[in-house]
């Protein structure tokens, strides 16, 4: 149930409130007495919460005192937030006569709201007591119940290691592939109810023949987006700039022009009625014509909008009672073998999916709620609820809705989160990302600064936010591309959060009607700085999240806007123009998570330098920005810095020596910026070696001095790295002098002629927990596959590849050489070599002949090839065309033979598509 949120929000607080009573603090030891009071009144609340939340239906009141619960647990933890801070703002240079008068000020504000939380607190537990909300204690079976759900969370379906096109989709595919083969058709749409998978769909047939194309587009329309949104988009995926100043008409023109005798396929995906504003493809200004070579694709779930279009239209069918039932099996029972259910379970399973009403959607939610799961009475249970929410007006929502209220109740606010981003946002796995998208890490940091992952002391919150996201994946409530690099949330499902959220006082929209609102986003075009000063936000005294992100109509920040608003741990302004921001943002106390990334800010303004609580900054693709300034080193809670991307100065320059002091440190995300040995204003190696707490970082060794500090142990203190990134950046006329240090290497396989490199460091050997490594001009060491939790390796202009030999663990690999490779070894393909690889990348190996080949049971996990720049290779490796989880293979800058070779009818092309057909093969 959605209510559940408030069981963990309260569990929270309570355990807050212990830490803050065994607090010495002479701020904190004057309200011990009402902290220890609110800590016991919330326990006995927390009861009455659970109790709530196991009836499987609320009456108006029980609805209404659970909204009131649920304020007083905010309310009460922002209050323990704030005394826990305030003595962060205490500053040794102030007198002991101004310290008392500033603490006498805030112990009276404090009080007064601690005495009107207790009132409301009383008023709680006895109008509970009239609801007749006693505690109960759960019985074994809801206890294993709820068990239950946990682990099937964390042991069910893993969605990178399953592929369910087969279900049903490959004749769909075929009959597209035809109709778009007759030169009668220009315009397809895919037309269907949510849920269907026409994203899913047209996904897998423009993965299959977007190679055949001069300009082949994704685009994610969306109700909400404008003409001239389409239009950019449009615009960077077939290498076209359009000035912001020019008019829709002039960008058609432009589009069309570029367009002109050149083949393209579009793929204009969830084209909403009121995205169309006469013909949408002209106004575009894609070709039409009987003779144009531009062939586009739609979704939409709406006739009218192909009509509009003047499209053929497909129309997407229900899933058969066949194919259903075997999608079921495959989220319902990961591994098993045969498309049929347990005999036990085998007549239940089948009314679910008829149910299910053969939504492919819901089928694989429903399913995947259940996966593992042999419990005939669990089973029953959501077939009856199944059956109560069906034939409604908007079952098909109910449905969904149910696989939300069966999260466990840990869970159910985490998901609920994902209404934060705008509609199709991509969801990056990868520490890096495009201004188009996010990455997982900001997401979990969300979570943090909100206060849904609790502290735990084995533990790290990151890693805790990382279990959750992967359950939520093996629940299948996301849409994971083709390789697995990045996900999306289905638009169903983003209907469904937006609901949830408004139910948990979130608001997307200007004027905010209820002065308690918690959340604030404001992504939506049309939302402008006059709306927003307009609209008295100062009222908005609890609001602890607010997102302008994205929205183009953000020029500026009213200058009073944060003057009230004191409880915020978020605010995001990404992907906005401002440029500036006021002053009054140094008054947030509370403030965790301050994102600017990709807005015209021109310096950080002084203050931020106020923000103790600041855990989070991201100025990343601010390309104004210059310098950091030396007080950087005063956020002392800062454990997250992204300074990546940012002007061309920056990025050559080095970083202040402030950035030493920030001990909470676990992410400097930047330019490769340069590293020495002398003592000056910059950070250097003896800095990087203080940050112990340092689990991110990309620097370039600058002289020796800097690799022999390295060498003898000036970073073993660096215990928790997980992602690393190390550039040799001494000169080779230079290099020769390691000689006599004995880091210079000789074994460099004879891949590598008349130049040695230095070998990587032996001291970094302590990172056990390295999880990233990128390595520029080192010699590869032996140890590097003792790394176990290594997944993903980059190497550049290095030797040593003999010592690639088994590494368990790893899942991407990027080789990128020079002209002077000349083979790889033999060993390099062995059997059993690489398990868990999922994508290898070789580029630039420019004298190299042939690739490693692959005996039997290597790599046996690949999806993804890519080779890039190896001029003289003529065939794809053998061994490749027996991997059958091979999903894609990426050719550029490639010799003639080698993509004839790939291109239909070719030597190679036959050979791989004899094993897995389904295989794209494209060619940059």
């Amino acid at each position: 149930m959605a209510e559940g949120h408030v069981v963990e929000i309260a569990k929270a607080v309570v355990g807050k409130l212990g830490e803050i009573v065994v607090n010495e603090a002479k701020l904190v030891l004057n309200f011990r007495e009402d902290f220890e009071w609110l800590q016991t009144q919330l326990t006995d609340i927390s009861g009455y919460l659970q109790a709530a939340d196991q009836q499987s239906a609320l009456d108006a009141s029980t609805k209404r005192w659970l909204t009131e619960v649920s304020d007083i647990a905010l309310d009460a933890e922002d209050i323990v937030d704030e005394c826990a801070v305030e003595p962060l703002y205490t500053r040794p240079t102030q007198s002991s006569c101004f310290r008392c008068f500033s603490q006498s000020i805030f112990q009276r504000k404090m009080g007064k709201r601690i005495k009107d939380l207790k009132d409301r607190m009383s008023s709680a537990i006895k109008k509970a007591g009239e609801l007749s909300l006693v505690r109960q204690v759960l019985n074994s079976n809801q206890a294993s119940t709820s068990t239950s759900e946990r682990e099937r969370g964390m042991t069910g379906w893993n969605a990178l290691e399953e592929d369910s096109r087969e279900v049903g989709v490959e004749q769909k595919v075929k009959e597209i592939e035809r109709l778009l083969e007759d030169p009668a058709v220009g315009v397809v749409a895919v037309v269907g109810m949510g849920g269907l998978g026409k994203t899913f769909l047209l996904k897998n047939v423009y993965d299959r023949i977007k190679g055949r194309y001069d300009h082949p587009a994704w685009i994610s329309v969306s109700e909400t987006y404008s003409l001239r949104k389409i239009q950019s988009d449009l615009a960077s995926n077939i290498d076209l700039q359009i000035n912001d100043q020019i008019t829709d008409f002039r960008a058609a023109e432009l589009i069309q022009s570029r367009l002109h005798g050149k083949t393209c396929l579009i793929v204009l995906d969830d084209v909403w009625k009121s995205s169309v504003d006469g013909n949408l493809i002209s106004r575009l200004g894609l070709p039409t014509g009987r003779n144009n070579k531009c062939q586009i694709l739609v979704t939409s779930r709406s006739r009218d909008v192909a009509a509009h279009l003047n499209a053929y239209v497909y129309e997407m069918q229900l899933l058969s009672k066949g194919n259903s039932l075997k999608l079921f099996c495959l989220f319902a029972f990961p591994g098993l073998k045969k498309n049929r259910p347990p005999e036990h379970l085998e007549s239940v399973a089948d009314q679910i999916v008829e149910e299910c009403g053969r939504l492919p959607l819901a089928v694989k939610t429903i399913a995947a709620s259940l996966a593992s799961c042999s419990d005939l009475g669990l089973w029953e249970s959501k077939l009856r609820k199944l059956k109560d929410v069906a034939g409604a007006d908007d079952s098909t929502m109910q449905i969904l809705k149910l696989s939300y209220t069966s999260l466990p109740p840990y869970l159910k606010a985490r998901f609920a989160y994902f209404s934060f981003f705008p509609e199709d946002t991509k969801i990056s796995f990868s520490t890096m990302k495009s201004i188009t998208e996010i990455n997982q890490e900001y997401l979990i940091n969300l979570w943090i600064a909100e206060g849904f992952i609790p502290q735990e002391k084995d533990t790290e919150q990151y890693d805790n936010g990382l279990t959750y996201l992967q359950q939520l994946r093996n629940l299948c409530l996301f849409e994971l591309d083709r390789v697995g690099a990045c996900y999306t949330v289905h638009d169903l499902f983003v209907d469904l959060v937006v609901n949830i959220s408004k139910e948990h006082k979130c608001e997307f929209n200007l004027p905010v009607k209820k002065t308690s609102c918690r959340r604030l986003l404001l992504s939506k075009q049309g939302i402008t700085t006059n709306a927003i000063l307009e609209s008295s936000l100062d009222r908005q005294r609890s609001l602890r999240t607010i997102s302008f992100s994205h929205n183009p109509d953000i020029t500026s920040i009213p200058k009073c806007l944060f003057d009230h608003l004191r409880v915020l741990r978020i605010v995001d302004f990404s992907s906005t123009t401002i440029s500036t921001l006021p002053k009054c943002v140094g008054r947030l106390k509370l403030l965790k998570v301050l994102n600017l990334s990709h807005t015209k800010i021109r310096e950080l303004p002084h203050c931020v330098r106020r923000l103790k609580s600041l855990e989070y900054l991201d100025v990343s693709g601010c390309t104004s920005i210059q310098c950091l300034p030396n007080w950087i080193g005063e956020l002392k809670s800062l454990s997250h810095l992204d300074i990546n991307n940012c002007s061309e100065k920056l990025s050559n320059s080095h970083v202040p020596k402030g950035i030493s002091n920030l001990v909470s440190l676990r992410t400097l995300r930047s330019e490769v910026f340069p590293l020495s040995i002398k003592e000056n204003q910059f950070l250097n190696v003896k800095d990087v070696g203080n940050l112990i707490n340092l689990q991110e970082i990309s620097f370039r060794l600058q002289d020796i001095g800097a690799l022999r500090s390295v060498e003898y142990g000036t970073l073993e203190g660096l215990v928790r790295m997980r992602v690393l990134l190390v550039q040799n950046d001494i000169p080779e006329w230079e290099c020769r002098k390691l000689e006599e240090y004995n880091l210079l290497t000789c074994d460099c396989d004879g891949d590598i002629e008349e130049y040695n490199l230095p070998a990587f460091p032996k001291k970094m050997n302590v990172m056990k927990d390295l999880q990233q490594l990128g390595l520029c001009r080192f010699s590869v060491p032996s140890w590097i596959c003792d790394m176990v939790n290594l997944t993903e390796l980059s190497l550049v202009e290095c030797t040593g590849y003999k010592s690639l030999k088994n590494m368990p663990n790893l899942q991407t690999l990027t080789l990128m050489g020079d002209s002077r490779c000349r083979q790889f070894p033999k060993n390099f393909g062995a059997s059993g070599g690489f398990p868990k690889l999922v994508k290898l990348r070789i580029v630039q190996f420019r004298i190299v002949e042939e690739l490693p080949a692959l005996e039997v049971g290597a790599m046996q996990r690949l999806q993804l090839l890519h080779i890039c720049d190896c001029p003289w290779v003529k065939k794809v490796p053998k061994g490749f065309e027996l991997l059958t989880r091979l999903k894609r293979i990426v050719v550029d800058e490639a010799s003639d033979q080698l993509m004839e070779s790939l291109k239909e009818g070719g030597e190679d092309w036959n050979k791989i598509k004899a094993n897995n057909f389904n295989i794209e093969i494209e060619f940059l």
